[in-house]
């Protein structure tokens, strides 16, 4: 009676076949900087001796590079492709991770890392999820009013920030009970009595790379003051769907003769005046974005845009001039225009078993995002815990709890939601681990037969 190993090891070489492949349970998500560099880790075990690597984009049809090793397990050859990437991707050598340098918004998306390694017919196929989000500068703030219902001057102050997408948190300081936060925290409503005063705020912003403040803004009494007409100078925040159109509501003071009233955004847009039996009429129109897609409602000074745009956010100022009495009046606007929301997507970020248990790190994304995204988790749990300005979710999971996680991801104009079965990633892991105790008994006890015979 005798045990060979190597005789052993041959025979399953032979009885294997071809390479197959096998992925790992879900992607790693990894953040990066545009114009900076990310490292998208190679996770090896020491023993594992690599023959070849090669890695995939989702925007290429061929590998953007490949890594071959030599006997020795030193770096062999590197290639890269003739692509986007070419002269901007790199093999870090003492553990085969991918860096990309220079990136940009086109870079994010899923990577797939092919391992083949010298002791096993299995190609180990480890996926990634790239964000890559911009340095934020710093943002801007404007002011409009209202009068509340108490007779008390509401000041809005509107945080913009000058992001092309992604997710962006926002938050104020200082706060106080007559302090609200609302839209996403993009909007801070600070009730006003007469003899009270505040400091400046400051709105900060921030997302998974960077944050930045607005120069503190300070609030003046802007409802009231002599030769004011506090109901016609009410500010507003009008909110807006891309695509969609929206109004901004201009009320004139009734039995006024209105001469014009203009509409500003970063320049003049319109200019509408008093038509036939008194309907307004838009006599001048500004050649640029809004060409063809500004409006008047019927017997109405107010603006109609329609369809919508993104960059149509932003401030508005209407110009009032009244014959009689001879009088200007502005009024304050700012628009808000969001996307609808697409479904978010769910990626399972590491998943370690001890003690039957198993621990699950959740995060939430969007591909396109845009702003005043808020993230929620249902069921949240005890023992959860929630971070990374709601996108995440960390849970342990035993057998009988619930099933599944949904992600809802709103913003001021729709809602949508993705859900995740966790009960089958615990449960593929745990009987992993109880099938390859199996299979190495059973294999030895194939291989002991062998000999024997």
């Amino acid at each position: 009676m005798g045990f060979s190993l190597p005789w052993s090891l041959l025979l399953l070489s032979l009885l294997m076949g071809p390479r197959i492949s096998r992925e790992d349970p879900a992607p790693l998500v990894v953040t990066g900087t545009q114009g900076g560099s990310v490292t998208l880790p190679l996770y090896l075990l020491p023993e594992q001796q690599v023959e070849s690597i090669s890695w995939m984009s989702r925007s290429e049809s061929r590998a953007i590079a490949s890594v071959t090793m030599v006997e020795a397990g030193g770096l062999d050859t590197f290639y890269q492709a003739g692509s986007r990437y070419w002269g901007r991707v790199n093999v870090v050598e003492s553990g085969y991770s991918l860096q990309i340098s220079n990136l940009s918004q086109e870079d994010a998306g899923s990577y797939r890392a092919h391992i083949n390694l010298r002791s096993s017919r299995i190609t180990h196929i480890q996926e990634y999820w790239l964000q890559v989000f911009e340095k934020l500068v710093p943002p801007h703030v404007t002011l409009s009013s209202r009068i509340g219902d108490n007779g008390n001057c509401i000041i809005i102050l509107t945080c913009v920030a000058e992001s092309r997408g992604g997710t962006v948190v926002y938050s104020w300081t200082p706060l106080s009970p007559r302090t609200v936060i609302s839209h996403g925290g993009s909007v801070l409503s600070v009730s006003l009595r007469p003899e009270d005063s505040f400091p400046p705020f400051t709105c900060i912003i921030k997302n998974p790379v960077s944050n930045s403040s607005s120069h503190p803004v300070s609030v003046p009494h802007i409802c009231t003051g002599s030769g004011t007409l506090r109901e016609v100078t009410a500010g507003n925040v009008v909110i807006g769907t891309l695509g969609k159109s929206v109004t901004l509501p201009l009320e004139v003071p009734v039995d006024q003769e209105v001469e014009s009233v203009t509409w500003n955004s970063k320049g003049l847009i319109a200019v509408l005046q008093p038509g036939p039996a008194g309907k307004p009429v838009l006599v001048s129109e500004i050649q640029g974005p809004y060409s063809g897609r500004l409006s008047t409602p019927h017997y109405g000074y107010s603006l109609h845009i329609s369809p919508l745009e993104l960059w149509d956010s932003g401030p508005y100022r209407a110009g009032i001039s009244l014959r009689s009495p001879l009088i200007n009046i502005t009024k304050d606007f700012t628009l808000l225009v969001y996307e609808r929301l697409k479904k978010p997507n769910i990626t399972v970020t590491s998943q370690i078993m001890r003690n039957r248990t198993c621990f699950v790190t959740l995060a939430c994304f969007m591909e396109e995002a845009g702003e005043d995204v808020q993230y929620s988790w249902d069921p949240h749990g005890q023992g959860a815990v929630v971070s990374h300005g709601g996108t995440t979710l960390s849970v342990s999971w035993r057998f009988g709890d619930s099933g599944s996680y949904c992600c809802i991801a709103r913003n001021p104009v729709s809602q949508n939601s993705s859900s995740i079965l966790t009960r089958p990633l615990c449960s593929a892991s745990l009987l992993a681990c109880s099938l390859k105790k199996e299979f190495l008994l059973f294999w030895i006890l194939g291989a002991v037969r062998i000999e024997w015979i």
